[in-house]
């Protein structure tokens, strides 16, 4: 199919998509009709390389955002945010710089820990970021000698990989091997960083010494750009031919790259092959897209894995002219419409897998990603997003959003793009997203609320998919419960990265095993990770009175739970305000059964076959939890919880909630039930 034919096929499908959403539903598939499929190797087809080589601007003439020289665009950001950030970029040169210990990067071999060099590691590059952001703002050169120490002492690293993806050399974890460079998150991050600041500041350090750009170039290229165009081994890239799954490594770091070829590639050639293997690259990881546009590793990963995609397909359109409508691709603004699915309220999200219930988006990312792809909705609510939470806020946002820099490697991207539209967002009235239903067919995501455009009454989401998702838990079938905005049945999430989380151990860890989560343990067996183990045999209905989704959950078990079949329900009963979750269960072996439920509310058990659950701070209205009392014995637990991630999400305790069958079962139905108090 030509470019033109396609375009039009695909401006028609977004015609569709429009008529989907004036209907009142937020899903991009639906059930009983046929899914829509990513497109295939779209980059690839949209920009080949003979494109690429009449089209492609020419070697380090790319010019997207002003530089620190072109005053009035940096002069024209909102007074408060530069004010911002020049205090915290003079509190960064008093405060000097840190040292980075091979013992440290040692950390992660010898006992897992990889938060000690990440913390000073991460550190470094966002103090690096601030002054540079300052320095373009307020153009007084008085920061210039302290970024060109940064950029010495990055530069001077002998790995910019992270200690724990150090797996991907040859030599294994442990000290970097200086005589194999290879590409991770943090080189990618740490790369394009430094190209931002040659391209930024180039002029200013040439003052200080020409030879600091001309480190940045040399580096650059040994560390990064050169084993990037020769090597296909990288598993990230997929073009191994192995046909490994993509995770949010390829856009994430593809992102990084690209603005690394059109800052600082000077050869011609190898522009073009770079930016061509570039697209091939993305291709592995949108071919294989869920075919309903959700994201298996949750919002939490959302801001890296779509949004580098979009910004990969926003620098390609930017430096090749604008030659393409590639943005209207439907499939693309239904990968950002998931982001709206799965909020919550506030800054809850659901959290399913490795993920933070709050999971705070970038709302000036999210505005760009809307006024791109010529999404209202989300255009808006990227503007609400960054009124309350990021670089474009007004005070103490911004300085909430500038601590955070000191704990991603996102380098200078996002912040640049940020500030320098933050008059512009901040003219755009905001509005919240609150969908009342979506359903993502083949993720097996379904959520529902009372009513859309509000966070009164209950709400309920529910993943049965696989247990073999990136970043997954063995979680499928479990369900999370709000009511009025707030936390009843909760996903507990994930502890702070350590070697356990991704190693051999991983599902040794308490807060990623099923009896953890919303769901059956049948004669003490609980869910097993992979694959093949997942939900079948699904329904699910959505209309003014209710939403329903049921599904069987017997193949997400080993043998050793004996589950013949174990159909589960989920109704959010609109009407009644309620959330009912109902068990019809067939063993081959009779055996004791246990229903969890995770809860951060105090529960406490009453006489006549309910639970309460009262919120912790004692705002807002309790909640019942109605249970089969004939079937049933309700068995409270406290979990005291001391990992660092779980406390900022829940607070210092949670409950897990055990429902026991009073006597051993084959067969039978049991229900609980969410109401208001």
């Amino acid at each position: 199919m030509n470019r033109r034919n396609f375009l039009f096929g695909t401006i028609a499908l977004a015609g569709q998509q429009k008529l989907v959403r004036s209907l009142g539903t937020g899903s991009f598939g639906r059930q009983g009709s046929a899914q829509a499929m990513p497109p295939q190797n779209l980059l690839s087809k949209t920009y080949p390389e003979s494109f690429l080589s009449s089209k492609l601007i020419k070697a380090k003439q790319w010019h997207p955002i002003p530089r620190a020289s072109e005053r009035e665009p940096w002069l024209a950001i909102p007074h408060d945010i530069r004010t911002v950030f020049v205090e915290h970029a003079e509190n960064d040169r008093k405060k000097g710089w840190n040292a980075l210990l091979a013992t440290a990067y040692l950390n992660y071999k010898r006992n897992g820990n990889q938060a000690i060099y990440e913390v000073a590691s991460y550190g470094r590059r966002a103090q690096l970021r601030r002054m540079v952001i300052a320095e373009c703002m307020e153009g007084k050169g008085r920061f210039v000698d302290e970024i060109a120490n940064g950029v010495w002492l990055i530069c001077e690293e002998s790995s910019w990989v992270d200690p724990a993806h150090c797996f991907i050399q040859r030599a294994g974890p442990g000290l970097p091997d200086v005589s194999e460079p290879v590409i991770d998150l943090l080189g990618a991050s740490t790369v394009q960083m430094l190209a931002w600041i040659y391209y930024l500041l180039g002029e200013q350090l040439d003052h200080v010494s020409p030879l600091i750009s001309r480190r940045i170039q040399i580096e650059a290229e040994q560390r990064i750009l050169e084993p990037a165009r020769r090597r296909n081994d990288f598993w990230w890239m997929g073009l191994d031919g192995k046909g490994g799954h993509m995770n949010n490594w390829n856009p994430w770091i593809n992102s990084n790259l690209l603005v690394a070829n059109l800052l600082l590639e000077e050869d011609r050639n190898s522009l073009v092959q770079g930016v061509a293997k570039i697209t091939r690259s993305l291709d592995e990881y949108l071919n294989q897209y869920w075919p309903d546009a959700g994201e298996e590793e949750g919002p939490v990963y959302f801001g890296v894995s779509p949004m580098c995609y979009f910004e990969c397909v926003s620098m390609i359109e930017s430096a090749t002219g604008d030659a393409t409508a590639i943005l209207s691709n439907p499939f693309i603004d239904a990968m950002g419409r998931f982001i709206l699915n799965v909020h919550i309220a506030g800054e809850d999200y659901i959290n399913y897998g490795d993920a933070h219930v709050k999971s705070g988006q970038d709302g000036a990312l999210l505005y760009r990603f809307g006024k791109a792809v010529r999404d209202k909705q989300l255009e808006a609510f990227g503007a609400k997003c960054a009124a309350t939470d990021g670089l474009t806020a007004r005070e103490p946002a911004i300085s909430k959003a500038l601590k955070a820099m000191d704990f991603n490697f996102m380098g200078l991207t996002r912040p640049l793009a940020a500030v320098l539209m933050a008059k512009e967002i901040r003219g755009i009235q905001g509005q919240d997203a609150l969908v009342r239903d979506a359903w993502y067919p083949s993720l097996g995501l379904m959520t529902a609320r009372r009513a859309a455009n509000s966070t009164q009454g209950m709400y309920v989401a529910v993943l049965a998919a696989n247990n073999g998702r990136t970043h997954g838990h063995n979680d499928t079938g479990s369900y999370i419960v709000y009511q009025d905005g707030e936390r009843v049945a909760i996903d507990v999430g994930v502890e702070l990265y350590s070697a356990r989380t991704f190693g051999a151990d991983r599902y040794s860890i308490w807060t990623m095993q099923s009896a953890y989560h919303n769901l059956p343990t049948v004669g003490g067996a609980m869910q097993h990770n992979g694959s093949r183990f997942k939900a079948t045999s699904f329904h699910y209905e959505s209309n003014d009175g209710h939403a329903r989704y049921s599904f069987d959950i017997a193949p997400a078990y080993p043998r050793s739970a004996w589950i013949r079949s174990w159909l589960r329900t989920v109704t959010l009963d609109r009407e009644a305000d309620a959330v009912r979750v109902e068990e019809n269960f067939e063993l081959d072996r009779t055996l004791p059964v246990s229903l969890t439920v995770m809860t951060p509310r105090v529960p406490s058990v009453n006489a006549d076959g309910y639970i309460t659950l009262k919120p912790v701070n004692k705002d807002g209205r309790a909640s019942l939890l109605r249970f089969d009392s004939a079937q049933l014995q309700p068995v409270i637990e406290k979990i005291p919880l001391t990992d660092f991630f779980l406390c900022e999400d829940w607070g210092n305790e949670i409950y897990r909630i055990l429902f026991n069958s009073k006597k051993p079962m084959k067969e039978g139905s049991l229900y609980c039930e969410f109401t208001h108090a």
